[in-house]
């Protein structure tokens, strides 16, 4: 498949669910910009992470390698990718393409993004030509306060469990600046408008923050979705519920938290995902206006899902492999990309860097191992699907043994749970952080935790797994076969830093 695209755009927001759009199927969210963008290109229906976190997911689809295979399993400032790394953005601007990372980094570590000493946030001081901080109109952009106009939002909980595990209700702002969703889509169209080198091709991704917690949207996003009229999420634990699920219910929002407080969390969710698409317009009205559209490839994605009230939990958790984790939205268009198309074959993430490059007519050099292949043959129904996608997380015993972070923080004058309890989680149950591992197929999921409680879901009946078959009788053959293929992935993938030069026996 030729794309014949010179640019390329993409656009990532942060915990969207794959389920959570009406292009996905959800005629509850309101996704009108997203959904004209999937009938202009192609539904990646089954597109998956694979690591319910953002750092190991984000370096996953510069380097098209599953994060395990390089130590990525947290995301703190150390475990970012390592220097000289190659990655897409750093690919393509060696190949003369101007490159502008636009939001959160969660990628590269911080001297190699920003740049140091007296070249920090200057043009090409870093890894790419641009972030939201490089000097000039791109930083005064930060620097602009605005406000939100006055509202007069729904009422909302006083739930004291998401009172105190970041819920924040209607977000109303007054001579706000800085670091805003708002003004990265504002950076974005600022670059595609002024600018962008026009006589070089770009590479433009733009991170949006939202839906990431905390569950706050500005009006008119908060009132639009009544709770008491949404489809719930299940609230209750699976049968056979795992380790890491039996405890963030315990250590997190806890057994209190009440069917009216988990339903407000998925309002405040599906306004946060509809104030997102509206920004991801105004980056796609710019591209347009500047012509620009007809020679762009646009890939928009996740980095990975959320609870959002599912289990009974907010956001997410490293080794919880359920597919309101994994499960990601996916759109790919542009030129040369088939339009009004939706393909159910399983994609992931780490098969980004590949299907961009291959839309550029680009390969690699042959010292960059990667694990993903190019969709395009998939797209074009030259080649079949993957049979099964794959996901791992947690924490090796010493580094659970090592636990060192802060537990609680005070937020207005209330004492909340840090990151909204995963830290008192870890802290009180280490074993819920033990690694794991995920194979997934279109009907069956089997996932094999270091300290037991394994888990395996027959999908296709059970779509939000609340029925763990594991160790049913009958259900022996499929086990063991995703058990084998599972063993041959973690094989094939097993940690190949750093390269050996002398080869041989």
């Amino acid at each position: 498949m030729s794309t014949k695209a010179r640019n390329l755009l993409l656009i990532t927001v942060d915990e969207m669910r794959g389920d959570c759009a009406g292009f996905a199927g959800n005629a509850e969210v309101a996704t009108p910009r997203l959904d004209g963008l999937a009938a202009e290109g192609t539904v990646l229906a089954k597109h998956f992470a694979p690591f319910p976190k953002c750092v190991p997911s984000r370096c996953a689809m510069q380097t098209g390698r599953y994060p395990h295979t390089d130590g990525l399993r947290t995301v703190m400032e150390d475990n970012h990718l390592p220097s000289g790394r190659p990655s897409l953005a750093s690919f393509l601007r060696e190949q003369g393409f101007e490159t502008a990372v636009l939001g959160l980094n969660h990628v590269w570590k911080r001297a190699d993004f920003y740049g140091e000493g007296t070249r920090q946030n200057r043009k090409g001081a870093g890894v790419v030509d641009y972030t939201s901080f490089t000097e000039g109109p791109l930083a005064e952009v930060l620097e602009t306060p605005w406000t939100d106009p006055p509202s007069s939002p729904r009422a909302g909980t006083r739930d004291e469990g998401l009172l105190a595990n970041g819920y924040a209700g209607p977000m109303q702002r007054k001579e706000a600046t800085g670091f805003s969703d708002e003004a990265r889509a504002e950076q974005a169209c600022l670059y595609l408008r002024e600018v962008r080198d026009p006589e070089k091709p770009f590479y433009l991704q733009v991170n949006f923050g939202k839906p990431h917690p905390p569950y706050t949207v500005k009006e008119p996003y908060y009132s639009q979705y009544d709770p008491a009229r949404l489809t719930p999420f299940p609230h209750q634990l699976p049968a056979q519920a795992p380790l890491p699920l039996r405890a963030q219910r315990e250590w997190r929002l806890g057994e209190e938290v009440t069917e009216e407080g988990l339903r407000e969390l998925q309002a405040i969710y599906y306004g946060m995902i509809s104030y997102v698409d509206a920004l991801v317009g105004k980056v796609l009205d710019a591209l347009a206006e500047r012509g620009l559209k007809e020679e762009t490839v646009i890939l928009f994605c996740s980095d990975h899902g959320d609870y959002a009230g599912q289990y009974g939990l907010p956001e997410k958790w490293d080794t919880s492999l359920q597919d309101c984790l994994l499960h990601v939205p996916g759109i790919l268009a542009g030129p040369g990309i088939p339009s009004g198309t939706r393909i159910e074959e399983l994609t992931e993430i780490v098969d980004t860097a590949p299907t961009l490059l291959d839309c550029l007519g680009l390969g690699p050099p042959p010292e960059w191992i990667r694990h993903g292949e190019s969709l395009l043959p998939v797209l074009s129904g030259e080649a079949p699907g993957k049979e099964a996608v794959f996901a791992a997380g947690g924490h090796e015993a010493p580094m659970r043994a090592r636990f060192n972070t802060p537990v609680w923080q005070e937020r207005g004058g209330r004492r909340c749970k840090a990151t909204m309890g995963k830290q008192l989680t870890y802290q009180q149950c280490p074993a819920a952080m033990a690694p794991a591992r995920m194979i997934r197929t279109r009907n069956w999921k089997l996932i094999v935790r270091e300290t037991g409680g394994n888990e395996l879901y027959h999908l296709s009946e059970d779509p939000r797994e609340m029925n763990n078959l594991y160790g049913r009788e009958g259900l022996e053959a499929v086990t063991l076969d995703l058990m084998e293929r599972l063993c041959e992935w973690t094989l094939r993938t097993q940690p190949d830093q750093p390269p050996v030069a002398t080869v041989g026996a």
